[in-house]
């Protein structure tokens, strides 16, 4: 009975389905795996899909959530959009169903009882799982570029590069777009700061760790050449030292104008400062690959320095420009799928087609996988109705973090730092929206992280986070509490 009484309470554990979820998602983001069988992500939903039903019966913690109305009607919307577009993409609009359900409704409502030291734990360990993983990831990768290591590989439509390739580094990373190595850069920050939360000190192991990932991250976000992600990660840095630097300054009574001029230029310092010792480093490593063959052929027993047929024995650097294909322009192409996705949503502006309906379609050279915008991929997928529903809860939630946010930051709240540092990665998800689909639809690494971050902000965010907003739903809670408690006399 005890072994029983153990395995039901981590069975119907959220937080022990969130750390065995981060390892099934770890084969999603390398390209050996791209054609992982997703159908083994699948255990995890239907794992999922229980705690969920587990949870309406017992808890009902998602009806409590923030926003949840919007959230709830939106997955109706989606669902009715799926049955609709039964002909076109059915099996993945089903299974992009389900991801989403599975994010909404069990990873986002707040599991912790608004118990703010447990929290900070599960996201400290949460954090150092995916820093371990692109720790090793990329540390492999700058391995590939030092060698210039390329194979390419076809999987389905796609191309893919493992290590070098196009000029720029994908490694084991099977997109760059993701901006895996980007979130590793901004969780290194979040965990610094749980830590001085915590008022715990650096362990000598752990701050070499943390110096390691920031080192071999920023080095792989440099030569992966991304701009998406670098301005996703500006603007991370941007909010983040623009709310440090402010209540420092509100700290010492400066006037809330002076206050807001000498933060932005701060934040835009900063990020400056960080995209330009990108674009800095980029023409030195350019030099690294050359390099390494110098040093290999120079520890070479059979090299002859004074063999003249040797034409590399000066460094050179490689060519680290993309190869962008001729009329893409700065946006890479993006701006050619993006009128596409508007001429479709035009055709059907109500319900849209469901998010997988489009994989046939080729605006560019290959199968069109998304809309590379979250906005567009929205209103083409669940058309005006959906759209309005999942913007409003957006709306809501960034109201209500921001809102909060500055209060704790005039009341000088404990937990201000995790608060702000939460707040300023999700808006580096949302940022890097605008050019790629990482927060909805698509099982993305990103997306999963980015709904237990939107989770983890409320317990930060005020005591009353999760009875506000929810007027119906906490009707519609006690009204099913009252049809449980009524069936449990009837047995009886």
């Amino acid at each position: 009975m005890v072994f029983l009484s153990k395995f039901k309470k981590a069975f119907f554990s959220v937080y022990l389905y969130k750390i065995v979820l981060m390892c099934f998602l770890i084969p999603t983001i390398l390209v050996p795996c791209v054609t992982f069988n997703f159908k083994l992500l699948f255990i995890m939903m239907g794992w999922g899909g229980i705690i969920c039903l587990h949870d309406l019966f017992f808890r009902r913690t998602f009806l409590k959530a923030r926003g949840m109305l919007w959230l709830l009607l939106f997955l109706v919307v989606f669902g009715v959009t799926v049955l609709l577009n039964y002909k076109t993409g059915f099996n993945l609009n089903v299974s992009s169903f389900g991801y989403t359900v599975i994010a909404m409704l069990l990873l986002y409502p707040d599991t912790c009882n608004n118990n703010k030291e447990k929290a900070m734990k599960e996201l400290f360990i949460i954090n150092n799982i995916f820093l371990g993983m692109t720790t090793v990831l990329s540390t492999l990768s700058l391995g590939m570029f030092v060698t210039l290591y390329c194979k390419r590989v076809t999987f389905g439509d796609q191309l893919y590069a493992i290590g070098w390739s196009q000029n720029r580094l994908f490694g084991l990373y099977s997109n760059t777009g993701y901006m895996i190595t980007s979130i590793a850069l901004a969780i290194a920050v979040m965990q610094v700061v749980i830590l001085k939360t915590q008022g715990k000190k650096f362990k000598g192991w752990y701050k070499t760790f943390i110096i390691y990932t920031s080192v071999v991250n920023f080095i792989s976000a440099a030569l992966e050449n991304a701009k998406g992600a670098f301005i996703s990660l500006a603007f991370f840095i941007i909010v983040f030292v623009y709310f440090v630097v402010s209540k420092k300054l509100l700290e010492k009574g400066f006037v809330p104008f002076k206050r807001f001029v000498v933060s932005a230029i701060c934040a835009v310092s900063a990020a400056v400062v960080v995209i330009g010792t990108i674009y800095a480093i980029r023409p030195v490593l350019s030099y690294v690959p050359s390099a390494y063959q110098s040093v290999r052929m120079a520890l070479d027993e059979n090299y002859n320095p004074n063999d003249t047929s040797d034409e590399d024995q000066e460094l050179e650097g490689i060519d680290m420009n993309r190869d962008i294909p001729e009329g893409y322009g700065f946006l890479t192409g993006r701006q050619v799928i993006w009128k596409f996705g508007l001429e479709q949503f035009a055709e059907k502006p109500l319900l849209g087609y469901g998010p997988q309906s489009h994989r046939q379609y080729k605006p560019l050279e290959t199968n069109l996988r998304h809309f590379h915008n979250l906005i567009v991929q929205t209103i083409v997928s669940v058309g005006t109705v959906g759209s309005l529903f999942i913007f409003a809860f957006f709306a809501t939630v960034l109201i209500f973090a921001t809102k909060a946010l500055l209060k704790m930051r005039k009341s000088n709240n404990k937990y201000f730092s995790v608060t702000l540092a939460l707040y300023s990665i999700l808006a580096m998800f949302l940022m890097n929206g605008m050019a790629e689909v990482t927060v909805l639809f698509l099982v993305r690494f990103s997306m999963f992280l980015f709904w237990m971050y939107m989770g983890y902000i409320q317990i930060f965010c005020g005591e009353e986070n999760n009875t506000k907003g929810t007027k119906i739903l906490l009707k519609v809670d006690s009204f099913l509490d009252k049809i449980f408690a009524k069936k449990l006399e009837n047995e009886k």
